[in-house]
């Protein structure tokens, strides 16, 4: 295989030039991104989305053979010098390749009489006419750089056009992003289901419904962006890469395809940006010891460490919520975590204490201290969670909620990217302290739009009392003000649409912009119980309930006694997908996660949650997400259908009973 520089390899080196050494080794170096197309997919909709825009360019792009479907390099260049040859002026897919530099450009439309190119590159990403693609000074009148959530995109774009400016010197070549437009709205039902994702081998594929034609599409939802602009700064003005100084563009690119060719590692400086770094072992793949871990090697150079050293606790694993200095702390030589000192945190610090309980300073200190100490002891504010524990009402309610966000619409009137909320569990904790798997909901129908019954089964859940509700963090406070805002702008015949949308007002905060008074039963959040008053030493720096639980269970006899026996789904403790479950099956398993099947049994459910890293409250979601994703499309046999649905409604009842098992450690604690 030649190695060129694609634009894929380009868009890697941006995130850390070192990555283009340990890319595609896979029996050299360890490496936890998700290299599945079908996976990606179907939690991006990229490929839905990019076969939507072939529509509009051609009528019957299917018929008309507009995509150059060959992945291999050579026969791709080939097809793609006989279409222009020939006169096509459209074509999906196209090939192209100056010295060792390869592109595949989306939609690529070429005018040779008038010797005009115009590149589409197609994202599944969404746009509004408030985005800016630029970052300026404080007056605004000075352009400073690109801003960091368009810069992959548009650094993309400028490697394809430079590739092509080489190849056609004498054309004007225009440059456009074509991604979903937030303010388009589908025009006719049933847009999504017209694109389905399928598996083609190894690789993803979308299956488009037979006869298809532009016409039926309705409206476009998705806009072209011209960034010749944008492109032309990035050309013009040196690349922020600490592997050069001053460097600009084209020299770039050639220091990068040159160090690839070559099989040369470009040293990075290590940073915080290496907190995100797959090329990682994982604890089991340290016990095979076949592997080899990038960051290992990156930070054994960067830090003079010792590999012993290098496995103590590390700077990166410091809480960074609120906090700005985890870069200047690595650039001050501060590598451990126990050698962070209250004044290196003080100033950049960006939220001060204003609820009780920790700050968020102060919580970090806490962290550190209990790792210098080696303390393994639970930090638990008796007196400030005894007076919340005091406001709350019985029952007690525990909700979690399942969501997605797609690209294309399922119904006319939907918006790209709309919230559709189809999954939630519910347990409830009873005055004498028992609990029941009360309720739950799922929907997963191809083409429905759950929204509405969800929030009316919730409703149903919830409304035979006035008990506490508790979420955990700000999805489900989101979600549900999200319905709110669908329901009040929707202008179909809704006979209930005054009584969801008071339920809705009555649980949250926050969905109004002139109205912020908090309901009457506004969700309890206890994410921030546990930020405030608790801290449990094995969760680390993360506040993520698949870490606070394992970490909570590991310091309380009391789970670990109540849990390793078959309690669960009984009839003194009701659950609806369980029954006789033991949690903890061995005295050194504190997961109850990890006592589930994968919901996908090839891939672990990290790795899908790591699609949606650029998603706060979404990323934990991942194989729930994925999982609904691949149900939409009515070709999944039901076998299959029926083993993903049961396995969704085991992920989210464990979510709620986490959150249970958290209270009752409280409680325990409490009491002694």
């Amino acid at each position: 295989m030649p190695r060129y520089l694609t634009k894929s390899r380009f868009k890697l080196a941006l995130e850390c030039e070192t990555k283009l050494f340990y890319t595609k080794k896979d029996e050299v170096y360890a490496d936890q991104s998700l290299d599945d197309s079908f996976m990606k997919s179907l939690a991006e909709g990229g490929f839905q989305v990019g076969e939507l825009a072939k529509y509009y360019f051609c009528d019957d792009p299917i018929a008309a053979g507009l995509t150059i479907e060959t992945i291999k390099y050579e026969e791709a260049l080939a097809e793609t010098a006989k279409r222009i040859d020939a006169g096509i002026t459209v074509i999906a897919e196209a090939a192209f390749k100056y010295e060792n530099l390869f592109i595949r450009t989306d939609i690529f439309q070429i005018f040779q009489g008038q010797k005009v190119i115009n590149l589409f590159e197609v994202k599944a990403k969404s746009y509004s006419s408030a985005d800016r693609f630029f970052q300026y000074n404080r007056k605004g009148d000075e352009i400073i750089g690109v801003n960091g959530k368009w810069k992959s995109y548009l650094y993309d774009v400028g490697f394809q056009k430079y590739v092509l400016s080489k190849l056609y010197p004498d054309f004007k070549i225009n440059s456009f992003l074509m991604m979903a437009n937030k303010e388009s709205t589908a025009t006719v039902d049933g847009l999504n289901q017209l694109f389905k994702i399928v598996k083609s081998g190894d690789r993803g594929a979308v299956e488009v419904k037979a006869g298809l034609n532009r016409i039926q599409l309705g409206d476009e939802i998705l806009i072209r962006v011209p960034v010749d602009e944008e492109v032309k700064w990035i050309w013009e003005n040196p690349v922020d890469t600490e592997v050069a100084n001053n460097i600009n563009f084209k020299d770039y690119i050639k220091l990068l395809s040159e160090k690839y060719d070559a099989d040369e590692k470009l040293i990075v400086p290590i940073g915080s940006k290496c907190k995100k770094c797959k090329f990682k072992t994982t604890t089991e793949q340290d016990k095979i010891g076949k592997l080899k871990s990038g960051f290992k090697e990156c930070w054994l150079t960067g830090t003079g460490l010792s590999e012993s050293e290098l496995k103590k606790p590390l700077v990166l694993e410091l809480w960074s919520q609120y906090f700005q200095g985890m870069q200047g702390l690595i650039d001050s030589k501060v590598y451990l975590l126990a050698g962070i000192t209250e004044s290196m945190l003080s100033s950049k610090s960006t939220k001060t204490k204003d609820s009780p309980g920790l700050s968020p300073l102060e919580r970090r200190l806490l962290q550190i201290e209990k790792s210098r100490n080696k303390d393994n002891t639970v930090y638990l504010d008796r007196h400030g969670l005894k007076e919340e524990m005091a406001s709350w009402t019985y029952p007690l309610h525990f909700i979690d909620f399942e969501t997605s966000r797609v690209a294309i619409p399922f119904h006319a009137g939907k918006r790209p990217y709309e919230q559709i909320a189809f999954q939630f569990s519910h347990h409830l904790v009873k005055e004498d302290h028992s609990i029941i798997h009360k309720g739950q909901y799922i929907s997963f129908e191809p083409g429905e739009f759950p929204n509405y019954n969800f929030v009316r089964a919730l409703k149903k859940e919830l409304d035979t009392d006035d008990g506490t509700i508790f979420r955990y963090h700000n999805h489900e406070n989101t979600v549900l003000n999200d319905i709110y805002n669908q329901l009040n702008n929707d202008t179909s015949v809704i006979a209930d649409k005054a009584d969801l949308m008071a339920f809705i007002k009555t649980i949250t905060h926050g969905g109004l912009k002139n109205d912020d008074i908090p309901g009457d039963r506004d969700m309890v959040d206890l994410y921030k119980l546990v930020t405030s008053y608790y801290y449990p030493p094995a969760a680390g720096g993360s506040n993520s309930l698949k870490y606070i639980l394992p970490a909570t269970i590991q310091a309380s006899m009391f789970l670990q006694k109540k849990y390793s026996q078959p309690t669960y789904g009984t009839p003194t403790m009701p659950s609806l997908n369980f029954k006789n479950k033991i949690w903890l099956e061995s005295a050194d398993h504190f997961n109850p996660y990890k006592a589930l099947p994968a919901v996908f049994s090839d891939l672990e459910d990290e790795q899908l949650d790591s699609l949606f890293e650029g998603f706060d409250e979404l990323k934990e979601g991942g194989a729930a997400m994925t999982a609904y994703a691949k149900l939409q499309f009515g070709h999944v046999p039901m076998e299959q259908r029926e083993m993903l649905r049961d396995a969704l409604l085991k992920y989210c009842e464990l979510d709620t009973l986490a959150m249970v098992m958290i209270w009752e450690a409280w409680k325990d604690l409490m009491a002694e």
